[in-house]
């Protein structure tokens, strides 16, 4: 099952025709894939091609447009929505660039606290750690309290903070008089009368809200034809602000909940998949994902292929997945075994189905955008091949291709990778990790020598295909080790090396670097390969000097023995994961004393502090 490759989904700078001409909000991330700006658009490819002309006046903006690299976007049906995902957003994520609300102030949502047996319901401006339900948020902070006012009105609930502790009071407040409230403080209404208007109210919330519409549209109608124009007015009006309740934004959970919503669309071998995340009931971002499978291949099989591939290879699961579709249960189990706790389950609410309405559509639009690029990208392959057959004087087409690059920090935990790209798609399966044995390896050549050495050998014993191209990052010297070991093995592979500094193609037997104007498609290809091998070394580097670094933190703090090392180890991908989380919700989760947690992020703060000024990997 693990053979698909499901491929992240992003846009380059350099290739914004690919970026959608409808509404939504997108995401503009710089090379190390941080995300540094977070806009709304109603033609997103329009506003992102303004940001990265950079003819802007402030230096500010002209900085940021220098730093993009990639661009995530996130379809919605109208600005309304995309204007409060953009708030929920930025307001998660913190970008650098963005200056408007970073700061505490948010849009309103109706609050149905759950405490008490008459419990009260008000406006609220964030959703805090406060039990209860929330319902929001609106756009019209005025419209919503109105809404608030009217939907008192007509189930009579308390929006007063007097304590149950002190009723039954000797007289009701001023909104029993205002017919706002059914006075329970004064016994006027018995718990089980309460609590089901409660859950009628709610009930309208949540979408079955079709009988109070109709009714006030009635009563809005008689007095209209008896001529009570003001009455007629007052009724329209209540119409108007329950509408806009009714309107909620529909990208977060009236609880605190945490959701992985995944959907898919796919159409003859094309498959396009969304996961909706959402931490604590409120959208934190989302992940596009496309694949090329089977003609006509099954939705369940892509689905659990997708989930596995996924979650028990990369990520680590939220505490329920949402899907429709019929999972493979082997799949708990084998998350069981990994320690995860999640279910997989069906929406249980409106606001569930929401979100996976949401997702849905965003699949069916960005199935529709693959194909108009897979199109493209069929066209611009058979050019740059040609060209690059010309340019490499080859004799046919390089269908296989493959990158190798090195990374190391001050000649601790050094690794190569390769990567492979079969018909311009990347070939995941043919994906390598090298751990350098040679500790005595003094510069990246002699790295990158024995990563290809070890490599081919591989190829040979396996008898696998050999690649037609190897593009090695880096200059003159990368270039000649890669040479030397293509030419112990005697095999028919070209080789060339591309640097990052100026992006100059070194290839064998020139003394002089080719460069190629910027928007050429056989450069953008060899970026491509270039860049993939580079994340995917540094990403490999990084969990490996994490993993030493962590296990030997770990043995200092005070109450972290062997067993409660590996639940750390195996609940975080990441050292600075840790960081992200309380101390008392990560010793809730994985039964640690709170104080053990605390000395972690302590030495992490300072390790980290201590790496960033040393500088990164190379």
């Amino acid at each position: 099952m693990s053979e698909k490759n499901f491929v992240k989904s992003e846009t380059t700078r350099n290739s914004l025709h690919e970026l959608p001409t409808s509404c939504g909000v997108y995401l503009l991330k710089n090379q190390e894939h941080h995300i540094i700006y977070i806009g709304k658009a109603v033609n997103i490819q329009n506003r992102v091609r303004n940001h990265l002309q950079g003819d802007s006046s402030s230096p500010l903006k002209r900085d940021m447009a220098e730093e993009i690299i990639t661009i995530q976007f996130i379809l919605t049906r109208d600005e309304a929505e995309a204007l409060l995902l953009e708030e929920e957003l930025i307001k998660t994520h913190q970008p650098q660039y963005n200056i408007r609300m970073k700061d505490d102030k948010s849009y309103p949502y109706i609050h149905f606290d759950a405490r008490g047996d008459f419990p009260a319901v008000k406006i609220v401006r964030r959703k805090t750690a406060q039990p209860g339900f929330f319902y929001g948020p609106y756009t019209n902070s005025k419209k919503a309290r109105d809404g608030l006012k009217i939907l008192r009105q007509i189930f009579l609930l308390r929006g007063c903070t007097i304590p149950e502790s002190r009723f039954p009071l000797t007289r009701p407040c001023l909104d029993y008089e205002l017919k706002l409230c059914c006075a329970p403080c004064i016994g006027k209404c018995h718990i089980s009368e309460y609590q089901d208007k409660i859950k009628k109210a709610r009930s309208f919330l949540e979408g079955d809200y079709l009988e109070v519409t109709n009714w006030l549209e009635e009563e809005m109608w008689k007095a209209a034809d008896i001529e009570d124009y003001e009455k007629a007015a007052q009724f329209r009006d209540h119409l108007d602000c329950l509408l806009n309740i009714i309107g909620r934004y529909r990208l977060v959970l009236p609880d605190n909940s945490d959701i992985d919503f995944i959907e898919l669309e796919s159409e003859s071998n094309l498959a396009s998949l969304v996961v909706i995340k959402v931490r604590k009931g409120r959208l934190i971002g989302i992940e596009n994902f496309h694949a090329q499978s089977e003609e006509n291949a099954d939705r369940d099989y892509i689905l659990n292929e997708f989930i596995e591939n996924f979650y028990l290879d990369h990520f680590n699961p939220p505490a329920k997945i949402c899907v429709q579709f019929n999972f493979n249960h082997n799949l708990l189990k084998r998350m069981k075994e990994k320690g995860y706790t999640s279910s997989i389950d069906l929406p249980c609410n409106t606001s569930e189905l929401d979100l996976l309405h949401f997702a849905r559509e965003n699949a069916q639009k960005n199935l529709e955008l693959e194909k108009i690029k897979t199109i493209r990208q069929n066209l611009d392959y058979q050019q740059f091949m040609n060209e690059l057959k010309t340019l490499l004087s080859l004799s046919s087409f390089p269908r296989l291709i493959e990158g190798v690059d090195i990374s190391t920090f001050q000649g601790d935990e050094s690794v190569g990778a390769i990567v492979a790209f079969f018909d311009g798609f990347p070939l995941k399966k043919r994906y390598r990790k090298y751990i350098i044995r040679d500790i005595n390896h003094s510069d990246d050549f002699a790295m990158i020598e024995e990563t290809l050495t070890r490599h081919f050998k591989k190829l040979i014993q396996s008898q696998s295909e050999f690649p037609n191209l190897l593009v090695v990052d880096g200059g003159i010297g990368q270039l000649n080790s890669a040479l030397k070991v293509v030419q112990t093995f005697s095999l028919p592979i070209s080789v060339l090396a591309l640097a990052k500094e100026n992006e100059e193609i070194y290839l064998p037997g020139k003394s002089v670097a080719l460069r190629l104007p910027a928007e050429n498609p056989s450069l953008q290809f060899l970026q491509r390969i270039r860049n993939e091998v580079h994340r995917f070394v540094i990403t490999f580097h990084r969990v490996r000097r994490n993993k030493k670094m962590f296990h030997s933190l770990l043995d200092d703090i005070p109450g972290i023995g062997p067993q409660r090392k590996n639940l750390l180890l195996s609940a975080f991908d990441s050292l600075t994961d840790i960081l992200d989380h309380s101390p008392q919700e990560i010793s809730r989760q994985l039964k640690i004393p709170p104080q053990s947690i605390i000395e972690i992020q302590k030495k992490l703060s300072q390790e980290k502090l201590t790496s960033e000024k040393k500088g990164m990997p190379s």
